[in-house]
């Protein structure tokens, strides 16, 4: 019923249902906290502390559905940089759950003022974050992110990692990268690599 409940409100996505999702977030039922985070993704509420705050706690959920649903909900929300501090600190967690789900949650809105603690997360020991990293990094960065992404692109030890850092570095235009990308194409041991620096290339 809780579940149904918050469905519905979700559904309605009237943003004046705010006050009646927030106490779902801490329902004790997995599937109900999913419904509620989805749920306040929809309404699109103005960013509060409070509410960023809440789907932080979200982000730290032990359910992977939950932390997944308030990744998205971030984004719908688009809090302005002054409220990601509680988001981009999750990257410290011990974690790897909510590591990866705090670069999900940064690949989302805009994080471009945060790029120090970005950059410096980069080095996770889990090659999913730093995958995460290297996508919320290169969707805001621009040109200026580029030294950074070729090293990623020449140094990482994931094909994973090594493969976004090239898939970002194709939406730029700078000698440099467009070197970088050359050089990938006949040296990275993986295909799936040497494929995005080929596109990205060209």
């Amino acid at each position: 019923m809780r579940r149904t409940a918050a469905e519905s409100l979700g559904k309605i996505g009237d943003s004046r249902s705010v006050d009646s999702i927030l106490p779902l977030l801490h329902d004790p039922a997995p599937v109900v906290r999913e419904a509620s985070v989805i749920a306040l993704g929809r309404m699109r509420p103005t960013a509060t502390d409070e509410v960023v705050a809440l789907l932080t706690h979200a982000l730290q959920d032990p359910v992977e559905s939950v932390r997944r649903a308030a990744a998205v909900a971030i984004g719908e929300i688009e809090p302005g940089p002054r409220f990601l501090g509680p988001v981009v600190g999750l990257l410290q967690s011990s974690d790897e759950g909510v590591r990866r789900a705090a670069a999900r949650a940064l690949l989302q809105v805009d994080s471009s003022q945060s790029f120090a603690e970005l950059v410096a997360a980069g080095r996770d020991a889990d090659a999913e974050v730093r995958q995460g990293i290297v996508a919320a990094v290169g969707e805001w960065g621009g040109v200026a992110v580029s030294p950074w992404l070729r090293e990623c692109l020449a140094q990482d030890s994931s094909p994973g990692v090594r493969a976004e850092a090239a898939y970002r570095l194709g939406m730029l235009n700078d000698p440099e990268t467009r070197a970088a990308l050359e050089t990938a194409v006949v040296t990275d041991a993986d295909v799936g690599v040497r494929n995005w620096a080929k596109r990205g290339g060209l």
